[in-house]
């Protein structure tokens, strides 16, 4: 467990995925955490270092990555790579920092790892990608002559790595003389930092004055298109004199950024740390394949390099437009839950009740029309065919909440489905699409396995009701153990996912039929047994046909116990997958027809077979949206299964009174209806 002292580190998307733990902001506790992290070494990280050597908990510097984002920082756009640093910072010359301890060691350098340095180092100067990739300018336009072409590159004043980079702003003054004695007739530019052209802060070499041949680079540019045009490249400490060096170009620094001392720079000022000479391949291997850490914008799980600057390279070429998603009969209460897994900057969301809402506001075809699961009320598709809108379709993830979603706990997944939804397999969907044409990565196949494991340890289920409570059974020799999850009578999954059986009634009484020495365990479902909704407790048949009823043992437990599982369209089926049991399907649950399950349902589209992993990282990673209720951000799976297996762990003494309690129920219903009446007031 990392603790955290700031709102802006907490306000990172995707932060306990850069991290790989879960994150605390402003801890009760610390002796329960592994580290203190902090924005690298700046004021405002002061509170987590002072905390970090108050209880002698390991400190983590953290920092934008080398390949960032398209937008501006100072814009609020998230960042796509984050440096977490364990000894220092890299911007700090004064003392050792991760990645100077890397290229100081050389146990890392292999061919595997170079290759795929070529590859990302390729792709940069390929695509033309920087830190930043907001550039409105097109070609730089050089002066009309012959000359020298020199660049100066300016930083934003007091930056952390100019002080801590053995450097002042003298040194930029003395970077301009340098230049300009050592070149008196060349062309000098001057390229002012991002920021400072934004209006966001000051430079240091704003001021200068120009003449024929100075010129200052006010344009936003891309910097290595500039550089390409340039001769020789002068810097302090910024980074894009280390671009400059990918690009081939000769450069001079005048503070000690982390690619000096290298033996690849004119440096006027050296650091004695460094001992070892390198090329450009091993240290944009070690600062920009291992240093960094990365996400993948897709799904916000833990990516590599290439997954952010494939990202970059699209999202450039998309033009910046605003939709609107019109959210229909989403009842007041549930509004809260899904407002967070849509607002974005690139969004408007209005929750209509009527299409004569939507003609009043106004619909584009690019605005999206989103119904909750598929309940729509009569003459919808006649509506829908008129305006010739685009529909999307919502519902609760796979992994949802520490409470039933019929007892109004807020979800901390959601799915969304531009062609229809996975519980119905008579039509197509985004899920099985995916499924049927994604080629995995090696990564997802790793994430998935770290996925599936977590699942594994914690116990985890969709809803994570049930305390695990040792099952007791008395089995004849060699007797087959056979457990039938029960379903909602009336659950869309079954209207839409079932042909010859329809109830739980008739699927007992197959089961039994066809196993007629099994040892049969049938558990109604939690929404059931909470009589919430309605559905099959028991009954004299049930009684007669089945071996044990149980109310109290968890859906884990009895799939422990079992040999097969089977089941109309349950994701407990799922759940017995990952647990490496037999599982005989119905219905046409999401997880069937890909070589995994024993069906009687027909999948003539589910044309591949696929391994746990790929199951696991189709649904799981790219199909489900995740959100993070502690810090208030979009999550990955991972960190999702993390924080659910947290507040499992400390409500399992109160869990169940809980649920079961239906004034508390009615207090979480008016909770939510509060806030959203509120929120508009």
């Amino acid at each position: 467990m990392i603790g955290i002292y700031s709102k802006g580190i907490a306000s990172i998307p995707y932060l306990e995925s850069f991290l790989e733990e879960e994150v605390v902001l402003n801890p009760k506790d610390e002796r329960s955490l592994s580290h203190i992290a902090g924005w690298g070494l700046k004021p405002s990280a002061t509170t987590a270092i002072k905390k970090s050597n108050k209880y002698t908990i390991p400190y983590l510097a953290l920092e934008d990555g080398f390949i960032r984002s398209v937008e501006l920082g100072v814009n609020n756009s998230p960042p796509l790579s984050l440096i977490v640093d364990p000894i220092g910072i890299y911007y700090d010359a004064s003392r050792p920092s991760l990645i100077e301890t890397i290229l100081n060691n050389n146990e890392w350098v292999s061919e595997s790892i170079l290759q795929r340095a070529d590859e990302a180092l390729e792709f940069i100067r390929t695509k033309k990608i920087s830190k930043y990739n907001n550039h409105t300018t097109g070609e730089f336009k050089l002066n009309c002559n012959t000359k020298y072409n020199i660049l100066l590159i300016d930083q934003t004043a007091n930056d952390m790595s100019v002080c801590l980079g053995g450097a002042d702003s003298y040194a930029f003054y003395e970077m301009y003389n340098t230049a300009r004695m050592q070149f008196p007739e060349a062309n000098i530019y001057i390229k002012i930092h991002p920021d400072v052209i934004a209006g966001k802060k000051q430079g240091y070499l704003t001021n200068i004055k120009t003449d024929s041949k100075t010129k200052l680079v006010r344009d936003n540019v891309n910097p290595i298109k500039l550089i390409e045009n340039m001769d020789h490249v002068f810097v302090v400490t910024s980074q894009l004199g280390f671009e400059a060096l990918l690009m081939g170009k000769k450069v001079s620094t005048f503070g000690i950024p982390f690619y000096s001392s290298w033996g690849l720079t004119d440096d006027n000022k050296v650091c004695n740390r460094r001992t070892r000479l390198r090329t450009i391949r091993e240290i944009f291997a070690a600062a920009y394949l291992l240093y960094p850490k990365y996400i993948n914008p897709v799904t916000g799980s833990p990516g590599d390099i290439m997954d952010v600057l494939r990202h970059i390279e699209q999202q450039r070429s998309i033009a910046y437009s605003k939709s609107k998603i019109f959210c229909m009969h989403i009842p007041i209460w549930k509004k809260q839950f899904v407002r967070p897994f849509l607002q974005s900057e690139t969004n408007e969301i209005h929750f209509v009740h009527k299409f004569e809402q939507i003609d009043r506001i106004g619909f584009r075809k690019e605005d999206k029309l989103l119904v909750w699961g598929c309940k729509e009320k009569k003459n919808f598709s006649y509506q829908l065919q008129q305006r010739e809108m685009q529909l999307w379709r919502i519902e609760d993830g796979f992994y949802r909440s520490v409470g039933l979603g019929s007892n109004f706990h807020t979800p901390w997944s959601i799915i969304i489905d531009k062609l229809g939804i996975y519980f119905n397999p008579r039509s197509e969907n985004d899920l099985e699409t995916l499924l049927n044409s994604r080629v995995f990565s090696n990564s997802d196949i790793i994430e998935a396995g770290k996925i599936w494991n977590t699942i594994i340890e914690f116990n985890l289920t969709k809803y994570n009701t049930d305390d695990s409570c040792a099952l007791s059974i008395e089995l004849m020799k060699d007797q087959k153990v056979i457990f039938i999850p029960g379903q909602v009578e009336n659950d869309a999954s079954i209207i839409m996912g079932c042909n010859d059986v329809k109830s739980i009634e008739e699927l007992i009484e197959i089961v039994r039929f066809n196993n007629p020495d099994a040892y049969i365990i049938y558990k109604p479902h939690p929404d059931v047994v909470s009589k919430n909704r309605n559905g099959l407790i028991k009954n004299n048949n049930i009684l007669k046909l089945c071996n044990k009823i149980e109310i109290t043992s968890s859906s884990i437990d009895c799939i422990n116990v079992a040999d097969e599982v089977h089941t109309l369209t349950s994701q407990v089926g799922f759940e017995a997958l990952l647990r490496r049991k037999e599982v005989y399907t119905y219905g046409g649950p999401f997880y069937a027809g890909w070589g995994l399950t024993k069906d009687t349902f027909q999948f003539s589209r589910r044309t591949r077979t696929l391994s746990m992993e790929e199951l696991i990282a189709g649904t799981l990673i790219y199909y489900t949206k995740y959100y993070n209720h502690d810090l208030n951000q979009p999550s990955d799976c991972r960190s999702v299964l993390r924080k659910l297996a947290r507040i499992k762990q400390e409500s399992s003494k109160i869990g169940n009174i809980i649920n079961k309690n239906s004034k508390l129920r009615q207090i979480r219903k008016y909770f939510h209806l509060f806030r959203e009446i509120t929120r508009r007031v």
